[in-house]
C-alpha cells in the first residue's frame, strides 16, 4: 500500500472505528431497547427508578443528552440476565 497511501496514514498508531450506538438507540434499535429495559419481560427493570430510566431513555431518543454509554450498559446487563438468570 506503500504506493497508494501517504506515510502519514501508513505510519500512525492503530485506530479504531466508532459504533454509531447514539444512532442506533434513536432509531434501528429504539424498540428494542425500550422492550429489553421496560418492556414486560424485563429482568433487570425492577433495579431502577422507573421515572429516572424513562426520564434518561426520552433524553436519548429525542436528542437532548447522548445516554448511550449508560443505555448500552444497562441494555447489555439485561441480555445477560436473561441469557444466565432467566427463566429457559
Amino acid at each position: 500500500m506503500k504506493r497508494l497511501l501517504p506515510a502519514a496514514i501508513l505510519e500512525r498508531p492503530k485506530v479504531g472505528f466508532r459504533v454509531p450506538v447514539n444512532e442506533w438507540f434513536r432509531g434501528l434499535m429504539r424498540d428494542y431497547l425500550y422492550d429489553h429495559l421496560t418492556g414486560k419481560d424485563s429482568l433487570t427493570v425492577q433495579y431502577y427508578r422507573r421515572d429516572v430510566l424513562e426520564r434518561v431513555l426520552s433524553e436519548h431518543v429525542n436528542g437532548r443528552q447522548n445516554h448511550e454509554k449508560l443505555l448500552w450498559t444497562l441494555l447489555n446487563l439485561e441480555i445477560w440476565h436473561r441469557q444466565y438468570l432467566g427463566e429457559g
